[in-house]
């Protein structure tokens, strides 16, 4: 019993070193989106997943998939538009570091591709990308995440408040 606690304390007293060792942190998110098109605007929800690359501190570099849905009105008649976006956002984070996390903020661009099934409607192409927010850290290895999202996709702007938790390799 004694040799397992002694190696289960060497185990989480190493965590702190080997947290910033690749630099590199996996993630996922889910949050509820708010979807403009054409004057119109309702509520939806989307779901990503991301990779960060930590240049240091203060600095990464983002990538990841989002994958939206909201049903918006229609001017023209009763039936709602079904729209069904995916994104694939690329942004540099700049993170203010604090005791228990960092507040953060991020911009770049974004690719995306949107459908929008009663209108007929397919469009697809790069716009800005966006965002801010809070990351509270557990422990070392892991991440938990409030942000605001933003993304313009041509005909349809997405702003979104998302959930997230991220590990550290």
């Amino acid at each position: 019993m004694k040799k397992l606690l002694l190696a289960a304390t060497l185990v989480l007293t190493c965590l702190p070193a080997s947290a910033d060792i690749l630099g590199i942190s996996v993630g996922a998110s889910a949050g509820a989106s708010r979807v403009d098109y054409k004057g119109n605007t309702d509520t939806g929800y989307e779901y990503g997943i991301d990779g960060t690359y930590h240049i240091n501190d203060i600095f990464s570099v983002n990538v990841g998939i989002v994958q939206g849905s909201a049903d918006v009105d229609d001017d023209i008649s009763s039936f709602k538009n079904d729209i069904d976006y995916t994104a694939v956002p690329i942004t540099l984070r700049g993170d203010l570091p604090l005791l228990i996390g960092s507040l953060y903020a991020k911009a770049g661009t974004s690719y995306y591709d949107v459908d929008i099934s009663n209108a007929s409607f397919k469009d697809d192409g790069w716009g800005f990308t966006g965002g801010a927010g809070f990351v509270l850290t557990l422990i070392p290895l892991i991440d938990l995440t409030l942000g605001y999202e933003y993304r313009d996709m041509g005909e349809v702007e997405n702003n979104a408040v998302v959930l997230g938790v991220g590990f550290r390799l």
